[in-house]
C-alpha cells in the first residue's frame, strides 16, 4: 500500500507538470498571436500587398527580429512540453543573440525618430508623437532586458526562468496591443483617445495574471518572480505614461537621441 500510494503521487506530479507545460505553450501562443495580429494592420498586410513604402533595412531587421522572438517563445515552451530539453537549451542559446539585435534596432528606431522630432525645423503631429511617447520604447527595452537577464541568469531553475520569459515577452507587446486597438476602434493613430496608450501599456499585464492565476489554482501559491514582476512591469510603463510630455519624459528623450546621433547611419 505505502509503494501504491508513492507511484500515485509521483504520477499527480508528473501529469500536473505536463499539464503546466501545455499551459505555458497556450499563454506564450497567445502572445504570439497577438503581435503577429497587431502588427498585420501596419505591416504584414501592407507588406505582402505590395503597398508598405520603401523604408530603411534597419526597420525590417528590427521588425522581423521581433517577429523571431514570438515565434521562438512557443516553440521553446512545445519543446519542453515534449521533453526535447536539449534543443530547447541550444536555441536559448542563439536567443542571445536576437535578444541583442531586438534591443539595439529598438532603441535606434524610436531615437531616430524622436531625433527627428528634437530637430524638426517645422514640428507636425508625427514628430509631437515621437517626442511624447518615443522614451516608452526605452522603458520597453529595459524591462525586456532586465527579464531576459534574469531568465537566463536562472536558466537552470526552470519554475522561474519560464516564468521571467513570459514577462520578458510582455514586456515588448504594448505596440501590437497598441495597432490592434488603433484597428479595431479605427482610430486615426497619431490622435487617439486617452485612454489607448494606457490600455496598451498595461493589457499585457493580464497574460502575466494569466500566469498568476494558473500558480494559484495548481501550485496553491503564486510564484515570487511574478509577485515580483508584474509590479515592475506595470509600474515602470506607468512611470513612462505619466511622464510623456512632460520636463522629466523630455529629458529621457533627448538623452534616447544622443544614441541615434552616434548610431545614426545605421538606420
Amino acid at each position: 500500500m505505502p509503494q501504491a500510494k508513492t507511484i500515485t503521487a509521483h504520477s499527480k506530479i508528473i501529469t500536473r507538470s505536463g499539464t503546466t507545460s501545455w499551459i505555458y505553450l497556450g499563454l506564450t501562443l497567445s502572445m504570439c498571436i497577438t503581435a503577429f495580429w497587431g502588427f498585420a494592420y501596419t505591416y504584414f498586410i501592407p507588406l505582402f500587398g505590395g503597398v508598405y513604402p520603401d523604408v530603411s533595412p534597419t526597420l525590417h531587421i528590427h521588425g522581423w527580429s521581433f517577429f523571431l522572438w514570438f515565434l521562438l517563445v512557443p516553440l521553446q515552451a512545445l519543446l519542453i512540453a515534449k521533453g526535447r530539453r536539449r534543443t530547447h537549451i541550444m536555441l536559448g542559446g542563439a536567443s542571445l543573440a536576437l535578444a541583442a539585435v531586438m534591443v539595439f534596432t529598438g532603441v535606434l528606431v524610436a531615437s531616430v525618430r524622436i531625433l527627428h522630432g528634437i530637430t524638426a525645423a517645422n514640428p507636425n503631429e508625427f514628430t509631437t508623437f515621437w517626442m511624447a511617447f518615443g522614451q516608452l520604447i526605452m522603458y520597453n527595452m529595459v524591462l525586456f532586458v532586465l527579464f531576459y537577464g534574469a531568465a537566463i541568469r536562472w536558466r537552470r531553475k526552470p519554475s522561474r526562468h519560464k516564468r521571467l520569459m513570459i514577462l520578458a515577452t510582455a514586456s515588448v507587446l504594448p505596440a501590437a496591443i497598441f495597432r490592434i486597438i488603433v484597428g479595431l476602434g479605427d482610430f486615426y493613430w497619431l490622435a487617439t483617445p486617452g485612454w489607448v496608450m494606457p490600455a496598451a501599456f498595461f493589457l499585457p499585464g493580464l497574460f502575466v495574471i494569466v500566469g498568476m492565476v494558473h500558480d494559484k489554482v495548481v501550485k496553491g501559491y503564486i510564484h515570487r518572480a511574478y509577485l515580483i514582476g508584474l509590479p515592475i512591469l506595470l509600474g515602470l510603463h506607468g512611470f513612462g505614461l505619466v511622464t510623456a510630455g512632460t520636463p522629466v519624459g523630455d529629458l529621457v528623450s533627448r538623452i534616447m537621441a544622443l544614441f541615434a546621433r552616434v548610431f545614426g547611419e545605421l538606420y
